[in-house]
């Protein structure tokens, strides 16, 4: 079996795998104090097994984060490219975020490694280039772009730089971000979920205006 074909139809036992990696980091482990044994104990499945189909631990951790990028950017794929009108795409995405919030320690960390801002070890970090590679790159940056270009042929926004509309974006979704952490922990947020999206649009729309 292929590499990519690793990432697209991985094996049950593989896939399992991969489930037990993405639990073990959602429950706050270090991920480079993860074991095998730890994964495979998961995964319900042997030490050895683990063996069969990777050579360390640095290339099932590093299969299963990329894995789990793939699957969250097939679903942004769909957002971008399906129908509906700039604002409509915006805020499905802001939605998706907000749904995929419960997964917060994968999501920070797929951005945090994507940014550089995550510590891991060199090992790690050689695999997850190689594995990127075999992926054939993550694109978020790209479909971010797509989507911006659709509202400047909607004539919503006007904002010609790139790099600005993609530090817009992310700003906004920080924003809705620091809502569901305050939420999550019970403060007293005096706006809801909803209305800190519809400000988020607003804010994102006047920003590149």
């Amino acid at each position: 079996m292929t590499e990519k074909n690793m990432f697209t139809q991985p094996p049950e036992k593989v896939a399992l795998m991969y489930g037990a990696v993405m639990e073990l980091i959602n429950e706050g482990a270090d991920v480079n104090a993860i074991k095998v044994s730890d994964i495979t104990g998961r995964a319900g499945i042997g030490k050895g097994t683990a063996y069969e189909y990777f050579s360390s631990k640095e290339e099932i951790i590093t299969n299963a984060v990329i894995y789990d990028a793939m699957k969250k950017r097939e679903q942004i794929i769909a957002i971008v490219d399906g129908d509906g009108s700039f604002a409509e795409k915006v805020n499905r995405m802001f939605d998706f975020i907000a749904d995929k919030f419960e997964d917060k320690r994968m999501f920070c960390m797929l951005v945090r490694i994507g940014t550089g801002s995550y510590e891991i070890s060199e090992l790690l970090k050689r695999e997850y280039e190689r594995m990127q590679v075999q992926a054939d790159g993550l694109g978020l940056e790209q479909l971010c772009d797509r989507l911006m270009e659709q509202g400047i042929k909607e004539g919503v926004i006007r904002e010609p730089n790139r790099c600005f509309r993609r530090m817009a974006f992310g700003a906004q979704v920080i924003a809705i971000a620091v809502c569901l952490v305050a939420e999550k922990k019970g403060k007293n947020v005096p706006v809801s979920v909803e209305q800190a999206k519809a400000f988020a649009y607003e804010s994102l729309v006047k920003s590149l205006s």
